[in-house]
């Protein structure tokens, strides 16, 4: 396993990790990457990216932060919970996502990019990535 450390800037983030994901499987052995995320307020999600797709992330973010209202009267607050929005906000993302290997790479189209989705932040991250 290969853990990759991202430090988030923002409160609700999308942090394009594809490079460092690349860099942990380059060359691996196996048919499939699994990349992890061991928290309850972050989550991983493939997105697109690049040209025409460049504001995709920065949409997402804004969705989030409308979808999931921070002022809501939230039932868990009352047991100590600083941040419940952040959870139900990775809850609408996946803690895992699995990424085909192609020759030893990843099989993500030009357009795909691999994003850690922060939502208590900025705080430190840690990615789990495991080639199978």
């Amino acid at each position: 396993m290969h853990v990759i450390r991202v430090q988030t800037e923002r409160k609700t983030q999308l942090v394009d990790v594809t490079a460092e994901v690349r860099e942990a499987v380059s060359g691996a052995a196996g048919s499939v990457v699994t990349v992890f995320v061991p928290h309850t307020t972050a989550g991983v999600v493939i997105q697109a990216t690049g040209e025409g797709a460049a504001k995709v992330a920065a949409d997402l973010e804004s969705a989030f932060e409308r979808i999931v209202d921070e002022g809501w009267d939230w039932q868990h607050t009352s047991e100590g919970d600083r941040n419940p929005w952040s959870h139900v906000r990775a809850a609408l993302t996946a803690s895992s996502v699995t990424i085909p290997l192609v020759h030893g790479g990843l099989g993500l189209s030009d357009l795909q990019t691999v994003f850690l989705c922060e939502f208590d932040g900025p705080r430190w991250r840690e990615i789990h990535v495991v080639a199978h």
